[in-house]
């Protein structure tokens, strides 16, 4: 089961970080205060990130799994699910299987459009042996946080990343998808531009979209005073 931390009492929200993130360096000034709002913050680390297992193998059915199993055993669903990156990602995917367990979700930074040239050169920055090469830095912060486990992590991340072209989620996915879904973006994001956000907003049948001003991709960018009242205003809406 996905190590997770609790605050607060009330309506679930489930807060899920990207790839290769945390709890601890992505969510942790936003738990308090949407506690604070009067619901049940969960905070998640993906298998094999910080002091979660690692899994069989790591691939969005496996993720799936995990958000399943997690929700059920702390009976706690339908719940909000708040995610970044490959986290909102993973909660679209679990959206698609369980609707009616999910009250909404917020994806931020999430890319879902993706072409082969795009997979490729992502999946190079997750080749162990060109990160020693290129980026040493980044490779010992990433074992620092992820310890010993990163040697077997990291090709099933890159496997994963370089099946989305072909084997992700698609807009006829979307079609019937009754769960109300804020797709935002940072106006700055080198990952994504806002372009695709509004796609992926139109694709959806309750997409709502919210572009942050002078944000680029790292959550790290995203200015609390600036997110907080969006979480809160999307909150009150669909509580």
């Amino acid at each position: 089961m996905l190590k997770h931390e609790i605050v607060g009492s009330g309506p679930p929200v489930l807060l899920l970080p990207s790839m290769l993130g945390t709890i601890e360096s992505e969510w942790k000034s936003y738990i308090q205060p949407i506690a604070d709002l009067g619901y049940q913050v969960i905070a998640a680390d993906w298998p094999g990130h910080a002091h979660s297992d690692m899994t069989k193998s790591f691939t969005f059915r496996v993720l799936t799994e995990e958000i399943d199993e997690l929700l059920k055993h702390l009976n706690c669903d339908p719940a909000v699910i708040l995610g970044y990156s490959m986290g909102g990602y993973a909660g679209l995917h679990f959206a698609t299987k369980h609707a009616s367990r999910v009250v909404a979700l917020w994806m931020h930074g999430s890319k879902f459009y993706w072409s082969g040239e795009e997979a490729d050169n992502m999946a190079e920055e997750l080749d162990l042996e060109w990160l020693q090469e290129n980026k040493p830095e980044r490779l010992e912060r990433f074992k620092e946080v992820h310890g010993e486990g990163l040697e077997e992590l990291m090709p099933w991340l890159k496997k994963m990343i370089l099946n989305l072209p072909d084997m992700g989620l698609t807009e006829t996915d979307l079609e019937e998808m009754p769960v109300p879904v804020l797709v935002s973006v940072g106006d700055s994001d080198e990952l994504i531009p806002v372009s695709e956000a509004v796609d992926l907003c139109n694709a959806l049948p309750k997409g709502q979209l919210a572009v942050f001003p002078d944000t680029n991709h790292p959550m790290q960018s995203v200015r609390d005073h600036v997110a907080l009242p969006f979480i809160k205003d999307f909150l009150n809406r669909i509580g």
